[in-house]
């Protein structure tokens, strides 16, 4: 659909006052990729004449993390036992969630009402959740396969469709993976490097109290919620150069030059050492941004040379 010459007014306006495509994205409220689709367009049809060649573009990064509820059922003894889902009187469901775009200043969240917590009805905040994660690009969480199970099986209680798709960075799964540290509990962690930012909660009697709709304990929940938020968004930054694994952020960046897949930073510093395959050798790099080591995609040697090469047949 052609959009008009005032709409593209408008987006060239905030632009130019923000010289950011990701925060003209969030007062617009259109994704990064269409605003700079859209600048280029306002640039084409002579409405921002003085538009960057190079326009960077961010993606749209979503730190999330919820809150779930206890569960309630019959039981023969205390213990650890197997219990049949005829035993449970009550499921779990989500009692707030909060979330952050990296890097901006606003955290949101959504929590229960005491009402809601009564009747166990969490159909309003899992329809707020769905928003942002159809909205995100990457979502960065702590033990995606819990939150992002649990959400998915909400969604499919009140027949929401998937949200649009998104990139996941599991944090505990980079921890266990790349680093041994005594615990990889995310508070643990926080604790150790030294951001510990999380706030303090009683216990499992908070939980016990949102369960019975405890005015006071949904709003410690939902605080202690978005504490979570600001704690990962810190942890994410200090071990992103360690991650293998996260998605490429040049698919997000337009340039003539090289930038970091972590962090899409432009100053790349090359190395004098190479990175080998068994028959290949490429040029390294580290990231003067976010401290990220990466190699060329294309390689260092010569044609002869790699004509020459031969390995052990596998």
């Amino acid at each position: 659909m052609e959009v008009s010459d005032k709409r593209l007014q408008e987006i060239a306006n905030t632009y130019q006052k923000t010289q950011d495509v990701y925060r003209t994205s969030q007062i617009e409220k259109i994704k990064s990729s269409s605003v700079e689709r859209l600048l280029r367009e306002a640039k084409d049809r002579g409405i921002l004449a003085d538009v960057e060649t190079i326009i960077k573009i961010r993606p749209d990064v979503l730190i999330l993390d919820i809150e779930t509820s206890l569960m309630s059922f019959f039981a023969w003894s205390p213990g650890q036992q197997y219990i049949r889902p005829d035993q449970i009187i009550e499921d779990w469901h989500t009692l707030s969630w909060a979330v952050k775009w990296l890097f901006e200043p606003d955290t949101y969240s959504d929590v229960l009402t005491p009402e809601e917590a009564r009747e166990h009805d969490d159909e309003r905040i899992i329809r707020s959740i769905w928003e942002f994660l159809d909205k995100a690009d990457i979502l960065i969480i702590h033990n995606a396969r819990f939150d992002v199970r649990k959400l998915n099986a909400r969604f499919i209680y009140y027949r929401l469709p998937p949200p649009s798709p998104y990139k996941i960075i599991d944090t505990l799964l980079i921890m266990r993976s790349q680093a041994l540290f005594s615990s990889n509990k995310q508070e643990e962690l926080a604790k150790k490097l030294g951001f510990s930012r999380k706030v303090a909660h009683e216990g499992q009697n908070l939980w016990k109290k949102c369960f019975y709709g405890d005015p006071a304990a949904l709003l410690n929940m939902e605080k202690y919620n978005r504490g979570d938020i600001l704690s990962l968004e810190e942890l994410y930054v200090i071990i992103r150069p360690y991650i293998k694994s996260h998605p490429n952020m040049n698919l997000f960046v337009e340039s003539d030059g090289h930038n970091c897949p972590n962090c899409g930073g432009v100053k790349i510093g090359w190395m004098d050492k190479f990175y080998y395959t068994t028959v290949n050798k490429y040029s390294t790099f580290r990231c003067e941004e976010c401290g990220a080591v990466g190699r060329a995609s294309s390689s260092a040697l010569d044609k002869n040379t790699k004509a020459r090469i031969v390995s052990i047949a596998r």
